[in-house]
């Protein structure tokens, strides 16, 4: 903020996994002008479909965004601008009004098993390296992600024994297919590339019981005992 102050630069937040998560107190999605929250059905508050949120405190943003996901019509005659079709479908508005009074709790669960597993993985490094917990950040943990030695290996271990580990993810963005024309090669960066090789996804969504962490936790030591 301080640096966007400076600059005279508006902060747009993208939150898209980040729900509830805060900084010293104050909540993701407050910072700026305006954020962006997902509702896909893997975040942590989502609905059955595509959907999202954005929240603004320019009313003038606000009532150009609600022209821009109907068309851009002002009423049904008249186009203010040229807009899309993004407008949230009924079914998908009731799914989020059912489950946005449950997300204290999902938040709580996701902080709660990532909270169980830093405990019982902590003793295994260098083999499994937790990330760096910042104080006076509220982690929500839309995903629960460790850099670990032999990787694939591990990831192997755990599908054949019944834990949906997966890669977020194999390939930076830099070496994707679609980034080709900005010229980046393997190398670029390291630090990427580095964690591509390294980093896997241990479920830690709140539907979870405590038993089926302590299963995962149990799968992960058996690999590196």
């Amino acid at each position: 903020k301080e640096i966007a102050d400076r600059h005279d630069l508006k902060i747009i937040e993208d939150a898209c996994q980040s729900i509830s998560a805060a900084i010293d107190g104050k909540p993701v999605g407050s910072w700026g002008e305006s954020a962006g929250f997902s509702l896909h059905p893997l975040k942590n508050l989502n609905v059955w479909g595509d959907g999202g949120v954005i929240v603004t405190r320019s009313q003038e943003f606000a009532d150009t965004l609600r022209l821009m996901r109907n068309h851009g019509l002002k009423n049904r005659d008249e186009v203010d601008v040229f807009g899309g079709n993004s407008r949230l479908d009924t079914l998908q508005a009731v799914v989020g009004n059912a489950l946005i009074g449950d997300t204290a709790w999902i938040t709580d669960r996701r902080i709660a098993n990532a909270a169980r597993y830093d405990q019982a993985l902590s003793g295994l490094a260098p083999n499994v390296r937790i990330p760096v917990r910042r104080k006076g950040v509220r982690h929500v943990y839309h995903l629960y992600i460790l850099r670990v030695e032999r990787r694939d290996e591990l990831l192997a271990h755990l599908n054949a024994n019944g834990v949906e580990a997966k890669i977020h993810y194999p390939i930076p963005v830099h070496l994707q297919k679609a980034a080709k024309h900005l010229g980046h090669k393997e190398g670029d960066f390291p630090n990427a590339e580095r964690d591509a090789k390294c980093v896997i996804t241990l479920p830690a969504h709140q539907h979870l019981t405590d038993e089926e962490i302590d299963y995962s936790i149990e799968q992960v030591r058996a690999f590196y005992a």
